[in-house]
């Protein structure tokens, strides 16, 4: 769905707890530039050990989002962990009269996923958490088309791992690998069939994602894609012995080879994290060493 104009935003922290509250002001004020209106959910901003709040806290504040008629668009402050923890005690019936965007990656995997079982899709994109560095004009321009024009259009390098492909099309589904590798089996588990998977990650180890990726594979997450596409692995620990294969080199191994395999999307935890719609059909063409995103 498109954002207007003097649309309302909330705020809400569903996971982790934000340190530095700074942050909010930040996000407000983008969110005025860009002609919006925003509040800050209620416990938004609190701790509870790890989480922001209790899982009660977080849950009221993101079903009262849910649930709000005029609120267009739910914005995360964050991820974390916490999202799993309370994901099924959300109540969709007044979302599905009032649907609004939701924004976020990392672990909103989790209520990403739960939205395309729903049938609606949702935006992985940048969070407020990220505004504390300097962000690049292109990405808030990117953002911002995707939010008011329901449109992404935009392009990278290709890396050397990236198999021979010329154009793919299909529907989306993924994001941060670790929350996808923790929904396999459940009553939140997403099927790849005929479509592209896309999948990020950071701060795991290489034995890790090997791990994950063959979960995936011995699920059959990994047959009949239309292509994978690779966000960002940042912040890998070293592995000691050395591991022995890069992350291209896992991906690869466990992905079936007929299938269109393209890596370094400038998408994930990074600085520059490009917006990616899920649940929306994609477009990828590859001419020479440039790849573009279309959707």
């Amino acid at each position: 769905m498109k954002i207007k104009t003097n649309d309302l935003v909330t705020l809400v922290s569903p996971a982790g707890f934000l340190p530095d509250k700074k942050i909010v002001d930040k996000a407000a004020n983008l969110l005025k530039k860009w002609g919006l209106r925003s509040y800050v959910a209620p416990n938004a901003l609190k701790q509870y050990g790890h989480f922001a709040g209790t899982d009660q806290d977080r849950l009221s504040d993101l079903q009262t989002a849910l649930d709000h008629p005029e609120v267009k668009m739910i914005w995360a402050l964050r991820g974390g962990y916490g999202s799993i923890r309370i994901v099924d005690r959300l109540d969709f019936s007044k979302f599905k009269q009032y649907p609004k965007l939701l924004v976020g990656f990392s672990d909103i995997t989790i209520l990403h996923q739960k939205l395309q079982n729903q049938g609606f899709e949702s935006l992985h994109a940048l969070m407020p958490v990220q505004l504390k560095d300097k962000i690049s004009k292109d990405v808030i321009c990117h953002t911002k088309m995707a939010l008011f024009d329901n449109h992404i259009a935009y392009q990278f390098k290709t890396n050397t791992f990236t198999t021979d492909f010329t154009e793919v099309t299909g529907q989306v589904v993924g994001g941060n690998l670790a929350n996808l590798y923790s929904l396999l089996g459940t009553n939140l588990d997403f099927d790849t069939r005929d479509k592209i998977l896309f999948i990020e990650d950071i701060g795991e180890q290489l034995y890790q994602i090997d791990r994950m990726m063959i979960a995936l594979k011995k699920a059959g997450k990994l047959k009949a894609l239309k292509a994978l596409l690779v966000g960002q692995f940042t912040d890998i620990p070293d592995n000691k012995p050395a591991f022995g294969k890069s992350v291209e080199e896992i991906i690869l191994e466990h992905t079936d080879n007929t299938i269109p395999v393209i890596f370094k999307a400038p998408i994930g935890h990074i600085t520059d994290n490009y917006p990616l719609f899920l649940g929306k059909k994609l477009k990828i063409t590859k001419q020479n060493d440039i790849i573009s995103l279309s959707q």
